[in-house]
């Protein structure tokens, strides 16, 4: 009986911790990652002017693969680091499928 339980409850646990990469692109994820519409845009479009690259479009993979460096201090700068390291690989995920979808 409590395997049945379980095996009902744990597919709704799994999709309530799912990480909404557009929530976190526009507000942060309140865990030390700023928003990256604040550099990077709203519509990831980037900011030249302050060397912030257009993300929108970007495969996924390629910014999952940019932020995993991030994090471990290899490329960016410090900033970029510090939030990169706010996110979990999750967060990374869905932050980067939200902008390769623009």
């Amino acid at each position: 009986m409590r395997v049945l339980a379980l095996a009902v409850f744990l597919p709704g646990l799994a999709l309530a911790q799912t990480p909404d990469g557009r929530a976190i692109a526009l507000h942060g994820n309140g865990n030390g990652a700023l928003p990256c519409a604040a550099c990077h845009g709203v519509n990831g479009q980037g900011n030249a002017s302050i060397g912030a690259p257009r993300l929108a479009g970007l495969p996924a993979g390629v910014i999952v693969g940019a932020l995993q460096g991030f994090a471990k201090g290899d490329g960016g700068n410090a900033m970029m680091q510090n939030i990169a390291r706010g996110l979990s690989a999750a967060e990374m995920r869905a932050v980067a499928g939200y902008f390769s979808g623009l």
